[in-house]
């Protein structure tokens, strides 16, 4: 089962042995089956990128076709909303190409570059599987955010 059917699984309810929500986020959850994945995306057929959080990259293709990169460590800088800049070695982006965020230093100033961060395979998914994975990375984020308010260190 790939994460992202397993997040789904886990939302939708599924069996016992299934990983949840938290252990995916947390990295807890078993490996990834990768025999749907594929190693590149045609770069003309990208219509837009995605950063959900440090760890997850969607990728939406024309066609209403959507792909999923789960890094397997977090990519620092890489968040909702952020420029992105993508190092590949010809027309398609694939596995083991670089993503680098772009930080905007205002007019007139060269933007800043964060650390490289290798691309994965993409795994495809749905548009419900994509906006499952954004309620669960959302309800770990308030769960973070609980813990650390009744447990101040």
């Amino acid at each position: 089962m790939t994460l992202g059917a397993a997040a789904i699984a886990m939302a939708l309810g599924a069996a016992a042995d299934e990983p949840t929500a938290e252990d995916i986020l947390n990295g807890k959850a078993p490996s990834v089956d990768y025999s749907q994945a594929e190693r590149c995306l045609r770069s003309e057929r990208i219509d837009r990128t995605e950063a959900l959080n440090d760890k997850y990259l969607v990728f939406h293709l024309h066609g209403n076709e959507t792909w999923l990169a789960q890094f397997p460590v977090r990519c620092p800088g890489l968040a909702p909303n952020v420029k992105l800049m993508f190092e590949k070695t010809n027309q398609r982006i694939c596995a083991w190409d670089t993503v680098r965020v772009l930080y905007d230093n205002g007019f007139g100033m060269e933007p800043t570059l964060g650390p490289r961060c290798t691309l994965p395979k993409f795994e495809p998914v749905s548009e419900e599987q994509v906006a499952m994975l954004k309620s669960a990375i959302l309800a770990a984020r308030k769960s973070s955010a609980a813990k650390q308010q009744a447990n101040p260190q």
